[in-house]
């Protein structure tokens, strides 16, 4: 078995091979690594998905659906439809793939018990997370109009200038694609003229180029982030195993569709666009009552099916063996991952 450096040392010269690579921030990501366990985590994918090759290889053989493939904790949050509408849900889809539709929860699960100040055993989140998915109703990513017990635990939204203004903090940049900026541009309704900034953000995803566009319209501030997208790191890790997912950029338009994510949504030229406002936050588990975590786990496992269920057939399939798996199999696969990972953690230091 590999270790956890060698194989970060495979993946990021693989990286290099497909896209320019920002050599700051991947060290950046190396010391946010050594960190803490849970953000370790969220930085290797490609890790997890070598690692669930060699010690899981079972939960690969479940029923192929369309999957987020790099699921945690906090790749969920709101965001505000084309309507107005306060929505719900996964808000991170640089992984779409095709693949096991086990792997979704089992991520999720694995990273919610290595989340900080979680006192849930592993064993009861495996339960929730699994009990969401297998009750789960596919379709759009619901309103928190409809949604009070989620919309009580949404934190306070951040001041608007504010949240504008530290956008523009990153330096100033003109090396923005015209597609990009024309495609960012026709999202944002009247006279938009933005002034674009380097930005740095996430876990995972450090060291691809990312820009954010920020300016005022006569509505008020609009900004919109794109970030280069890789062929997908399941392209990477297909070495370990034919039978880990397989990227399927394809399905992009149709999960936003089915999310009712915002029109800014998009893909371009080998870019992501989204929007960014104040209003777009996470429920973070950490400090929330029993009952209210319990809430959320299963909500976060409900909320897969609307990724899965864009392949009707598929999720159907994958929900009957959601229902049919033993408990006990699920949080064993759940305990072996978060072992392996912090095992991982603890001799990359």
């Amino acid at each position: 078995m590999s270790s956890a450096p060698k194989i970060t040392h495979d993946y990021e010269s693989w990286l290099r091979r497909q896209i320019p690579v920002i050599d700051a921030d991947l060290e950046t990501k190396h010391a946010q690594m050594k960190a803490d366990g849970f953000t370790f985590f969220r930085a290797t994918y490609y890790l997890w998905l070598a690692r669930v090759a060699e010690q899981v290889p079972e939960v690969l053989r479940a029923t192929t659906a369309p999957i987020v493939g790099d699921l945690h904790a906090e790749n969920f949050g709101t965001w505000r439809d084309d309507s107005g509408d306060l929505r719900w849900g996964v808000n991170d889809l640089d992984e779409l793939a095709r693949g096991a539709w086990l792997l979704d929860p089992l991520r999720l699960a694995a990273s919610a018990a290595m989340s900080p100040h979680l006192d849930l055993r592993t064993k009861d989140i495996a339960d929730l997370v699994l009990e969401g998915y297998s009750t789960a109703v596919a379709g759009p990513s619901p309103r928190l109009s409809g949604a009070r017990h989620l919309a009580a635990l949404v934190p306070t939204f951040k001041d608007s200038d504010a949240f504008f203004k530290k956008l523009t903090a990153g330096a100033a940049t003109a090396d923005v694609d015209e597609a990009v900026r024309q495609a960012a541009a026709a999202t944002v309704p009247g006279d938009w003229s933005p002034s674009w900034h380097v930005r740095q953000a996430g876990a995972g995803s450090l060291g691809h180029r990312r820009v954010v566009g920020v300016g005022r319209t006569a509505e008020g501030w609009a900004a919109r982030e794109a970030k280069q997208l890789d062929p997908g790191t399941a392209a990477w890790a297909r070495s370990y195993s034919d039978h880990l997912p397989i990227p399927a950029p394809d399905l992009y338009p149709a999960v936003v569709r089915t999310l009712d994510a915002p029109r800014a949504s998009a893909r371009v030229a080998g870019w992501q666009l989204r929007a960014l406002a104040p209003d777009e936050v996470r429920i973070e588990l950490s400090g929330l009552a029993d009952a209210d975590v319990t809430l959320v786990l299963k909500s976060m496992g409900a909320a897969m099916a609307s990724v899965h269920g864009v392949d009707r057939q598929a999720f159907e399939a994958a929900q009957r063996e959601a229902r049919a798996l033993d408990p006990d199999v699920f949080r064993g696969y759940v305990k072996t991952m978060k072992q392996t990972i912090e095992q991982d953690f603890e001799n990359s230091r």
